[in-house]
């Protein structure tokens, strides 16, 4: 764990896994990480000590070089069990790069974020790096 990866609360995941039920009708699906039994959800920083913020592809990157990125089935089956969403990750974008979309406007993942008391998922368009600060981290599973 580097510098910015903070000692948080994990979350198991214990409702049965949804299908994909946000944006399947509107984006082409490219890529998806499967739920395998009941995971353990952890968070994990992208940022290295000397940045404060990288581009989407940057991040996605090392997504993958980290490996165990939960995807978007694992963040609607969190939607599912909002209540269980340790209180500590709210100050965070919660990023699931183990999902990618495309559109004709370009790539993008999923990611959730805490507003007016509840979780809500939204995209993250990987050209843009408004996420890409201390406040996002990427939801890893065990």
């Amino acid at each position: 764990m580097d510098a910015k990866t903070q000692l948080l609360p994990t979350m198991v995941l214990q409702q049965p896994p949804p299908s994909l039920r946000f944006y399947s009708t509107t984006f082409d699906l490219v890529e998806n990480v499967a739920i395998e039994g009941t995971p353990i959800l952890w968070l994990s920083s992208f940022i290295r000590r000397d940045e404060h913020k990288v581009t989407g592809h940057i991040m996605r990157r090392r997504a993958k070089k980290l490996g165990n990125c939960a995807g978007q089935l694992h963040a609607e089956r969190m939607l599912l069990q909002q209540g269980s969403i340790p209180h500590e990750w709210r100050k965070f974008y919660l990023v699931f790069a183990g999902t990618v979309w495309h559109d004709s406007r370009g790539f993008c993942i999923p990611y959730l974020y805490y507003d007016d008391n509840e979780w809500i998922i939204d995209l993250y368009w990987l050209d843009h790096d408004a996420l890409n600060n201390d406040n996002s981290r990427l939801v890893r599973f065990e």
